[in-house]
């Protein structure tokens, strides 16, 4: 059995950042909790009421720190379990002493990653979606991530599913209902007419569920924007102007830049991905143009990309691999030429041109301000509704290929049985009702200790 699994043990850790710190959170959870708790604090305080106590070694009665102590019994608790909290100094020296103490009650352990939440959802305190929106809160760096999180945390997704899940269930239930009594006279007939009257109806709330997902996929892996351009056309010096530090070795020698390099930004709390490559040009050096093949490899998944050109030079367009994403050409080292650089959109006939010099900083806060612009046009989710994560988006494809299945005109009421039976299962899995245990592990591997 996984140990995040034990019901018998009680488990701590600590819940709040490691380090020194004003404030250091002990949480102990599981059946020995308030044994241990009137050990180290002499007393069993109130429910939910913050108490000031001395916490002691129990074998020495040695004061360890003062300060405050909150219990939760069973249910009304995080886990669903008998739990305790100790909020006390957050001295390294204090916090290890406290440990060292807990760790010698018997059937009490260090708690695993993810562990206190894994048990909150064993006892039905959190569902599934609930505990992949904390995980998602617990790794958001910008304000639109922790937006999308609160939204996927709202509990508004699971109660939809749960009402397309009853009407699915519905339809099972005519379907049975003419297997097992067709023979008797008031039993309802022309059972699938009705159901694939109904179905559509269910499939357009899913489809419409589904379609957030893109949305909230980008917030949650951030927007790609490449930058690409032949050599020495300033792409590293951009990357640097927009990471605001030396993420880039800028040269005035050709193919300097060999690899991709990467530098994530908070655009105006928009998660932004901003990718420096290697200049497009011809080559007869392998490794540069291994360089370049990762360049156009990469537009392929790229939201955007920024062609630089600098200004006067009689450089070709970018080559057609790009041209296949939206595309913004800018000319750059604008403070060495007053020429101008037009371009088109990669899709359709709005023009995206700009000029630019890094060295005098013209129009760069345009640009980050445009670049805003662009992740506010596509990564705003405005619906209290999200499909937060791929795992939601493939249960909601099952649901919709189960019920085109069933959509089917003359099918033997069996089957018809048999594909909304299929299409209830994914709306379970989805919640978290049934078949996702192999998930886990790997889900709550994604918090710390003390989570």
């Amino acid at each position: 059995m996984n140990p995040g699994c034990e019901g018998g043990a009680t488990i701590y850790a600590l819940a709040s950042g490691a380090g020194k710190s004003a404030v250091a959170i002990i949480r102990i959870s599981g059946p020995k909790a308030s044994i241990i708790l009137r050990s180290v604090a002499g007393a069993l305080p109130a429910a939910r009421v913050a108490t000031l106590l001395a916490i002691r070694n129990p074998k020495t009665a040695e004061i360890l720190d003062r300060g405050v102590v909150l219990w939760f019994p069973a249910p009304r608790s995080f886990t669903g379990e008998d739990c305790a909290e100790l909020q006390i100094h957050g001295s390294r020296a204090v916090v290890r002493a406290i440990l060292d103490v807990l760790a010698t009650f018997t059937e009490t352990r260090m708690a695993l990653p993810g562990e206190f939440a894994r048990r909150a959802l064993a006892n039905g305190k959190l569902d599934l979606v609930s505990v992949e929106a904390l995980a998602d809160l617990i790794d958001a760096e910008t304000e639109q991530q922790r937006r999308l999180a609160t939204i996927a945390a709202s509990g508004a997704l699971q109660k939809t599913v749960g009402q397309l899940r009853a009407q699915v269930l519905d339809l099972m239930a005519l379907v049975e209902t003419e297997l097992d009594f067709s023979d008797e006279g008031d039993a309802p007939h022309d059972i699938a007419r009705q159901i694939q009257r109904r179905i559509p109806e269910i499939q357009h709330e899913l489809e419409s569920l589904r379609s957030s997902h893109e949305r909230a996929e980008l917030i949650r892996e951030g927007l790609s924007v490449l930058i690409a351009g032949p050599p020495n056309a300033g792409k590293s010096s951009l990357l640097n102007a927009l990471a605001r530090r030396e993420a880039a070795i800028v040269s005035e020698y050709a193919g300097t830049t060999r690899d991709l390099i990467e530098v994530k930004l908070d655009l105006g709390g928009f998660p932004v991905n901003v990718i420096d490559t290697a200049g497009i040009r011809e080559s007869e050096d392998p490794i540069e143009r291994e360089g370049i093949h990762r360049a156009l490899t990469k537009s392929g998944s790229a939201d955007l990309v920024l062609w630089l050109v600098p200004l006067g030079s009689q450089e070709s367009g970018p080559p057609e691999e790009l041209l296949r994403r939206p595309l913004w050409r800018i000319g750059t080292k604008a403070d060495l030429s007053s020429g101008h650089v037009g371009c088109e959109s990669a899709r359709g006939g709005d023009e995206k041109s700009l000029e630019l010099s890094v060295k005098t900083g013209l129009n760069l806060e345009f640009l980050m301000d445009r670049l805003q612009d662009f992740a506010n046009e596509n990564m705003t989710v405005a619906s209290s509704l999200v499909v937060a994560n791929a795992r939601q988006r493939n249960a909601i494809d099952g649901a919709l290929d189960a019920l085109a299945d069933a959509e089917r005109k003359n099918l033997p009421l069996e089957i018809l049985a048999e594909d909304l039976r299929r299409a209830c299962f994914a709306l379970e899995e989805l919640i978290g009702k049934v078949g996702v245990e192999d998930i886990l592990d790997s889900l709550f591997a994604r918090f710390c200790i003390g989570k």
